[in-house]
């Protein structure tokens, strides 16, 4: 097989309709695109089960041989930005609805009702951000009106008092809340019509398929008939969401503005989001019960969390074994990340945990360098200066074949 470059530095990865929304831990649309042409070439059925902002959807839906493909996520956002990703919209349309938008008239706007409102977000910006709220909603087709409501998510994102540079919900310090004055209408038009721009270029590529996104738990059972994908590309969470990347904070605000409910519990809900009571290990991986006992030597609250983690991850690969035709393949790309100085290699132990749960052959693991990064390349988890551990700076790639 040739060597491939997996980093993909230079490549552009807001093509298409990648670039929509900006969501956290995004695997880049080339190397979705690289595992289904090495892997997939003869799938008809793709599975996401982690699908997060559609990066796997969008790309299965511009091949010519995929004519399924299935993304689950537990966070809404994450549903409603893959939903607007894949569905083909006539430009004319999205034009005439922006207009009408920005044609605020005797408009009065909606105002929601959550914690904290006016913290994290100035009054003229609330103002504004209901103003468009109010037009968005009086919109009737309902795929026209995700699409904007995900424009309208982004720039809820970027105007807000939020720090933009990382995931997790910071204030600006007040230096910089001062200099914080931003144009809404402004922000929203100029991502409506980058979105649009994106969107035709989609139309142009997408190809006949069945694209099926749905707010669904992979822990339990899911929508599909057994043996029933022929390849699973996706890039799981490598940690529950509180302590690694935080899906729910990113999401929380943009939500409370759509209207949605307990936006403040998706957390809790995703992999590890409960943790585990004891340390007893009923996973079949030598790996992962060598690294809990380490941890646990130095912090057994840490350990419960991390083994939350898999135990919860072990009921997914119960779902998605049951799913997998046999002499299909499944393509992760994880990162490994390290608690309490413990680095855990989560390919390996991910590896040990299918191979338990079926035939799987380890067909490869490749290394990849992340680029760009919203976390810094150390971090000090003990808030004791000069003691600093790497952050995740690298991603693995591991694609095993079902027997």
């Amino acid at each position: 097989m040739e060597k491939i470059d997996w980093d993909f530095k230079e490549s552009n990865t807001k093509e298409y309709t990648h670039g929509f929304h900006t969501y956290p831990a995004m695997m880049i649309p080339q190397i979705a695109r690289k595992l289904i042409d090495l892997y997939g070439k003869e799938a008809r059925v793709l599975l996401d089960p982690f699908c997060g902002s559609g990066t796997s959807l969008v790309e299965a839906s511009i091949t010519d041989h995929i004519k399924e493909a299935h993304g689950f996520d537990l966070n809404p956002l994450a549903i409603l930005i893959s939903k607007a990703k894949t569905t083909n919209l006539e430009i004319n349309l999205l034009n005439k609805e922006l207009e009408k938008i920005l044609d605020f008239g005797t408009s009065t706007g909606f105002v929601p009702d959550f914690n904290n409102l006016n913290f994290w977000f100035k009054p003229k910006v609330i103002e504004r951000l209901g103003m468009l709220k109010g037009q968005i909603d009086k919109i009737k087709n309902e795929e026209v009106k995700n699409f904007f409501l995900v424009v309208l998510s982004e720039t809820i994102r970027k105007v807000s008092n939020t720090r933009n540079s990382e995931f997790k919900l910071y204030r600006m310090d007040e230096e910089r809340l001062l200099k914080h004055n931003p144009d809404v209408f402004v922000e929203f038009e100029k991502i409506a019509y980058k979105n649009i721009s994106r969107l035709n270029e989609y139309n142009s590529a997408k190809k006949e398929i069945k694209i099926n996104c749905s707010l669904e738990d992979s822990k339990i059972k899911l929508p599909l008939e057994d043996e029933s994908v022929d390849i699973i590309v996706t890039s799981p969470p490598y940690g529950d969401s509180i302590t690694t990347v935080a899906y729910g904070q990113f999401s929380r605000l943009a939500l409370q503005w759509l209207g949605y409910e307990e936006a403040n519990k998706i957390d809790k809900k995703l992999l590890g989001g409960i943790k585990s009571n004891g340390l007893e290990i009923n996973i079949n991986s030598e790996t992962l019960k060598n690294i809990i006992d380490m941890i646990a030597n130095k912090d057994e609250k840490r350990a419960k969390e991390v083994l939350s983690f898999y135990e919860d991850f072990d009921k997914c690969i119960d779902e998605l074994n049951r799913v997998m035709k046999k002499k299909g393949h499944v393509c992760f790309v994880v990162g490994n990340r390290t608690v309490k100085g413990i680095n855990i290699p989560t390919d390996k132990i991910m590896i040990e945990m299918f191979k338990a749960k079926g035939d799987y052959e380890h067909v490869t693991t490749n290394l990849r360098e992340i680029p760009f990064k919203r976390m810094p390349k150390v971090n000090s988890p003990t808030n004791i200066k000069g003691e600093t551990v790497p952050t995740m700076n690298n991603e693995f790639i591991f694609i095993l074949r079902k027997n």
